[in-house]
């Protein structure tokens, strides 16, 4: 099976600048394992579900770290938004699921 070259099976980003390009193409080689890694700590938390803000706690990882990574799981199939709440700044975030409520 040939292996996808384009999101989100390989990181994306934004803009035109060059530095957000070299960043994906850094993080690229290990992307498969930190997806793995991040849809397990979401899956810990079952249909209640979970924040990026709390998966990054839990894995002791940079919230810029987890949230990509959560949205190319969401593009996937792999995790569902079942809602918001607040986050770690107070401002409201979508919340994942591993189990598709819809």
């Amino acid at each position: 099976m040939a292996r996808k070259t384009t999101y989100p099976d390989t990181p994306g980003w934004k803009g035109a600048k060059d530095t957000g390009r070299q960043a994906a193409r850094a993080i690229a080689p290990g992307l498969a394992r930190r997806q793995r890694q991040v849809l397990e700590a979401f899956s810990r938390f079952g249909s209640a579900g979970a924040t990026c803000d709390q998966v990054a706690e839990m894995l002791g990882l940079l919230i810029y770290l987890v949230r990509p990574r959560a949205s190319e799981l969401e593009r996937k199939g792999k995790l569902h938004p079942i809602g918001k709440r607040p986050g770690s700044m107070g401002h409201s975030v979508t919340v994942y699921s591993v189990v598709n409520h819809g």
